[in-house]
């Protein structure tokens, strides 16, 4: 079954210069994102700018994420993996989708969107109707 992941970005210039450059390229650049170690194809991708408090793009994870050996990527997390159909989304608000099905982006890291509250959260994303 397909999964909704939530990954994050903080304020470091350099990360929201890569989810740019990703989102321009339509695919991450460099050695992909952090994710949930059981992440899969098809799985789909919403960030959360940690900084702004709100949901900014999309995407769908294109393959398992690998384990970061110690030395690469040190403060990316254990496991990156590539996203491929990245786009900008219309913004929106931590609160809002709080409101609408309880779900907090705002913690650390990335998380998994529970299946029982998965289309619930799309709608208040934008990304279902």
């Amino acid at each position: 079954m397909i999964k909704v992941r939530v990954l994050q970005v903080d304020q470091d210039p350099e990360n929201t210069d890569e989810l740019a450059a990703g989102v321009a390229a339509g695919h991450t650049v460099k050695d992909g994102w952090q994710m949930p170690m059981d992440s899969a194809p098809g799985d789909l991708v919403v960030w959360y700018a940690a900084g702004r408090q709100r949901f900014v793009a999309r995407g769908w994870v294109e393959a398992r994420p690998r384990k970061v050996e110690k030395g690469q990527g040190q403060g990316h997390g254990p496991y990156r993996g590539p996203v491929a159909g990245m786009r900008w989304i219309e913004e929106v608000d931590r609160k809002k989708v709080i409101k609408d099905c309880g779900f907090d982006g705002g913690r650390q890291s990335n998380q998994t969107v529970k299946d029982e509250i998965a289309a619930d959260f799309l709608r208040s994303v934008g990304l279902l109707a």
